[in-house]
């Protein structure tokens, strides 16, 4: 295994490196990830921000305030959602990166489900054991 993963946008205008360890892999189904992204569920992988550094495409990035303190980032060419940034201080120093997007395998594999109140029926929901 690589001590980094590679994630990048549908175009392949914006790439980066993350770093491990991770902190987290979860599956979230909270409203505002799930319309943000017109999905289900998103699956999502948090990294401290020093570990992930653009390699291209970072002026690509658009930044979309999806509540108070809460910044969504997608690609400005493509639309890819990108990150999830928070100034909340449980995930204040993080970027979480939609799973999804990654090219190289990454250091974990989802184990939690956040958010699952929000859930709708017709979600599929992802059981551990």
């Amino acid at each position: 295994m690589s001590d980094s993963a590679v994630a990048r946008c549908h175009c392949g205008g914006v790439e980066l490196v993350a770093a491990f360890p991770s902190r987290f892999c979860a599956h979230c189904y909270c409203e505002s990830c799930r319309t943000t992204h017109a999905a289900g569920v998103v699956t999502w992988i948090g990294f401290k921000r020093a570990q992930v550094r653009y390699t291209r495409g970072e002026d690509l990035l658009r930044d979309y305030l999806s509540s108070e303190g809460t910044h969504r980032k997608f690609c400005g060419r493509c639309g890819t959602r990108f990150t999830f940034e928070s100034e909340n201080p449980r995930w204040a120093d993080e970027v979480h990166l939609p799973l999804a997007l990654f090219v190289t395998a990454v250091d974990r594999v989802p184990d939690e489900n956040s958010f699952t109140e929000e859930r709708p029926e017709w979600a599929p929901f992802h059981a551990f054991a």
